[in-house]
């Protein structure tokens, strides 16, 4: 009796376990690379972590054009809420990157973090948005907003 109970307790333990301690990863990238190429991608992504100890949100996503002649333009929406009893966080990357001879990148990024579980702290929000043009005779353009709360 006692040994069926203490099972029961183990495995009701280990299907508590997994959402508990869930984890978000967004992977996505675009590339053109060559002469003449254009890359263009919108992106729209939304994590929501919770249960008792809501994992972290990451979210990377990245747009290249590389060569002679490129366009990288990349318009981004990430969306990240961390909750639960004790939040993980969340992590967003967003590059834009146009490198060789006359080349343009433009990027237009939105990342809205939220961090908040039932304990009296939150899990740490950070939010890295890049835009790059190298090169020759090259343009970069960005407009970013971050609100993390």
């Amino acid at each position: 009796m006692i040994r069926t109970s203490l099972l029961a307790g183990f495995a009701s333990l280990a299907l508590f376990a997994a959402p508990a301690m869930a984890q978000n990863v967004s992977n996505i990238s675009n590339t053109a690379a060559g002469v003449g190429n254009v890359a263009v991608q919108g992106v729209t992504t939304m994590q929501r972590g919770g249960g008792l100890l809501g994992g972290p949100n990451v979210a990377n996503v990245s747009n290249t054009a590389a060569g002679i002649g490129n366009t990288a333009s990349q318009g981004v929406f990430v969306g990240q809420r961390s909750g639960g009893l004790f939040p993980g966080g969340s992590m967003a990357n967003v590059s834009n990157t146009a490198a060789g001879i006359g080349n343009q990148a433009s990027q237009a990024a939105t990342v809205l973090q939220r961090s908040g579980g039932r304990a009296p702290f939150g899990g740490p929000n950070f939010a890295n948005v890049s835009n790059l043009s190298a090169g020759i005779g090259n343009f970069a353009g960005q407009g970013a907003l971050v609100r993390q709360r």
